[in-house]
């Protein structure tokens, strides 16, 4: 069972496309879906109130006071009943197969502990989405041009972030010290690798992400800077020397390749241990990374 957890301030446009697409698209015979309010302006919390009086499917919590992503987050967990819990921005839209691809994901490997799909918008595993095309075709191009592996990566990506309920019992919820977020979804990634288990990319899922509708971009700066002292001080060099021992290279360049290859051959970036390759119209250039 799949519990999603959408904590939501402002941004009701946002929001309206968020929960269509979970009406169309989610499985609510394997699943459960809780809205969090965490105090948004009353045009906000009245749309929310409607919603969920003519979509029963719905569960809708209202926080009393502005907590802020990540204590809301802790309380949806809480709540969930599922074996997996996905935190969903609600500036997202899923596809169809949303639920089925994340199951089959964690069902792959019992090690897998945290996991998220690739994005139009996310920091690493991101693919813009191309002018003329939606969701549903760049999802069908992942199911028919692109074998799905399951990549390890060092960290999942916090606008669709699903985790694996064991895990959550064993090593606790996302870490409060780093206030109203940002920050908290790669610590808590760092914090599953000590603990063996896998972090992946479910690179046969692309959903929509618009990014920074509830914060704006001043704001969201702010709460990196203030967090960045702490994120950096716990965890040091713990990526780089996570991502030479997996050799990690960014599996979106494969999937790019194999979605659109034409594309590919024009401008690529591919790294190789410690040698970087850039290909512009098929010439190779190499540099020390």
């Amino acid at each position: 069972m799949i519990s999603v957890i959408i904590p939501i301030y402002n941004a009701l446009n946002d929001v309206k496309i968020c929960l269509q697409s979970i009406v169309e698209n989610f499985d609510f015979t394997n699943g459960e879906v809780i809205l969090i309010n965490d105090c948004s302006n009353h045009e906000t919390s009245q749309y929310l109130n409607e919603f969920v009086s003519l979509n029963n499917n719905f569960i809708l919590e209202n926080n009393e006071c502005n907590l802020g992503y990540i204590k809301t987050c802790n309380n949806g967990i809480k709540k969930a009943n599922g074996d997996i819990v996905v935190l969903l921005n609600s500036d997202t839209k899923i596809p169809a197969g949303f639920c089925k691809k994340i199951s089959d994901c964690f069902n792959s490997d019992k090690n897998i502990g945290v996991a998220s799909p690739v994005a139009s918008h996310s920091w690493l595993f991101n693919i813009s989405l191309p002018l003329g095309y939606s969701i549903e075709k760049m999802n069908t191009l992942l199911d028919t041009k692109h074998k799905v592996e399951y990549p390890l990566i060092p960290a999942a990506e916090g606008f669709c972030f699903c985790i694996r309920k064991e895990l959550l019992e064993k090593q606790g919820y996302l870490d409060e010290v780093y206030g109203k977020g940002y920050h908290e979804e790669v610590d808590f990634s760092y914090r599953a690798i000590k603990n063996g288990y896998k972090i992946v990319l479910i690179d046969n899922l692309y959903v929509y992400h618009r990014r920074n509708a509830s914060f704006g971009v001043w704001s969201r700066a702010k709460l990196i800077k203030q967090n960045n002292k702490i994120f950096k001080d716990r965890w040091g060099d713990l990526r780089e020397r996570y991502e030479e021992e997996i050799d990690f290279v960014n599996p979106v360049y494969k999937i790019k390749k194999d979605l659109f290859p034409l594309k590919s051959w024009l401008f690529s970036i591919e790294k190789q241990k410690n040698v970087k390759t850039f290909k512009v119209l098929g010439i190779t250039f190499k540099f020390s990374v």
